[in-house]
């Protein structure tokens, strides 16, 4: 073969091998510019996620500082009726909040964020968070015992119709019905034969609630913009009204206080009859939301307290809600009540207040009703919502209760036998929580101590 022809073979390969060459050098340097840009486009996806975290946090702060602020964030959420952008180093971040109701009892935070440089870059989160608070529960207690260290049993009739738990050890004896999550801190003792029924699964054991050391923070509110009194006070709820009748005074009647909290300060020594002390005897029917604090005891009664003639004196039941639709496919009622002692919390059985020594009457009357309601939520900070006297008298009904109770102690409503099961004194109970409260609270509510906003659930969300 020629040399020509070799020549006229070499060049078509030199040809295609600097084609090749080009090729896989322009294909290398695509590569390494997609793989910067996919760098650089993951880089700022991260930094769009820690901007959302940013604004995610930063509302949190603020349900911290206000534990209701998404009921008046609109001015921080929106500039105009637009999502309102808030700027950080290096991006910004745009919010929209979903607030709690019955069926989701959480705040519900989506937080998107873009950085600066990369705008159309962006991640979004939408985050679950609820406080944790008392009245989450239709029963809490701090021990299942009386203060004198007697124990107090859930017995055959007893029902319970929301979240209950104890910070000591829940004692079972019989039949009782728990219709929802039942816990514990401490342990669970079923005496032999009981068969209680848990339907929602069996008690768990979790860390106990911590209890504030005072109400005192509620006198504070009372004296800033609520109503504050010295000495015992009759308490009537007349639907958007309160009648008061202070110490031996003449019967008052006022709009329910601006900020909702009523305190009863006084002495928490003496008799329940004393006007020194710091109890309140509350009863009938409350259309708005408020909280009655006392120093001392709260006292509920079965008929208006401010009339001090026990047999011309209103009936009232007890202490219900004006609206007492506490279904959540019927348009909730917005009525609430708080009813907090610094020692009881005590259904009246014996007697009745008077303006003259010894400031009773009817010291031995039986006063209190077959069957009583009780719409609130209950707490005894230092001792226990019971039935007064409930070893004496006559045997009673139900007390239907709907709302919550915390105590430290165990306080009892009654006596059994622990041979029959059968009950010998006092009232079963038919308690129900209010759905509201597991994200709602009276005026100024007392919080546990080792309250706060919890993460319940984290995820991706689609960018809006």
């Amino acid at each position: 073969m020629s040399a020509l022809n070799e020549k006229g073979i070499a060049l078509p390969i030199v040809v295609a091998v600097t084609a090749i060459v080009t090729i896989l050098g322009f294909t290398a340097a695509y590569l390494v510019e997609s793989q910067a840009s996919l760098n650089l486009h993951f880089i700022n996806n991260k930094k769009a996620l820690y901007y959302a975290e940013a604004g995610m946090y930063e509302y949190l702060w603020r349900l911290n500082k206000d534990s209701k602020f998404y009921e008046h964030d609109d001015d921080f959420i929106f500039d105009g009726g637009v999502p309102r952008v808030h700027d950080v180093p290096g991006g910004h971040y745009q919010l929209a909040i979903d607030d709690p109701a019955t069926d989701r009892p959480v705040v519900t935070i989506r937080a998107t964020g873009w950085p600066d440089r990369d705008p159309g870059n962006r991640s979004t989160i939408a985050v679950e968070v609820h406080k944790r608070q008392f009245v989450q529960h239709i029963y809490l207690s701090g021990e299942e015992q009386t203060p004198d260290g007697e124990e107090v049993w859930w017995i055959t009739g007893d029902e319970a119709w929301g979240p209950l738990h104890t910070n000591g050890t829940l004692h079972i004896d019989g039949d009782p019905v728990f219709h929802d999550r039942v816990t514990y801190s401490v342990g669970i003792e079923e005496r032999w034969g009981s068969n209680p029924v848990y339907e929602a699964g069996p008690p768990e054991k979790v860390a106990p609630l911590v209890f504030p050391a005072s109400n005192s923070q509620l006198k504070t509110q009372a004296l800033l913009n609520g109503y504050y009194y010295n000495g015992r006070t009759c308490i009537l709820l007349n639907g958007d009204q309160v009648v008061i009748r202070h110490r031996d005074g003449a019967a008052e009647t006022r709009p329910l206080p601006p900020n909702g909290v009523i305190y009863v300060d006084g002495s928490t020594s003496g008799s329940k009859w004393d006007l020194n002390t710091g109890n309140a005897f509350v009863s009938g029917t409350l259309d708005g939301r408020l909280t009655i604090a006392a120093a001392k005891d709260v006292y509920i009664t079965a008929k208006d307290p401010t009339n001090f003639n026990y047999d011309s004196a209103a009936p009232t039941g007890g202490v219900l809600y004006a609206d007492a639709d506490f279904d959540p496919e019927g348009g909730m009622t917005d009525d609430m009540l708080g009813l907090i002692a610094g020692g009881y919390v005590r259904i009246l059985h014996y007697g009745w207040p008077h303006s003259q020594p010894p400031y009773y009457r009817n010291g031995n009357r039986d006063v209190a009703p077959y069957n009583i309601t009780i719409h609130a939520a209950l707490f005894a900070l230092n001792w226990s919502f019971e039935y007064e006297d409930y070893d004496r008298g006559a045997l009673k009904g139900v007390i239907n209760l709907t709302g919550s109770i915390t105590q430290k102690y165990r306080g009892a409503v009654g006596t059994f036998s622990s041979w029959s099961g059968n009950r010998l004194t006092g009232y079963n109970k038919h308690y129900m929580h209010d759905p509201r409260m597991l994200y709602d609270t009276p005026p100024h509510f007392l919080e546990p101590v080792n309250a706060g906003w919890e993460i319940v659930n984290w995820r991706g969300a689609p960018n809006p």
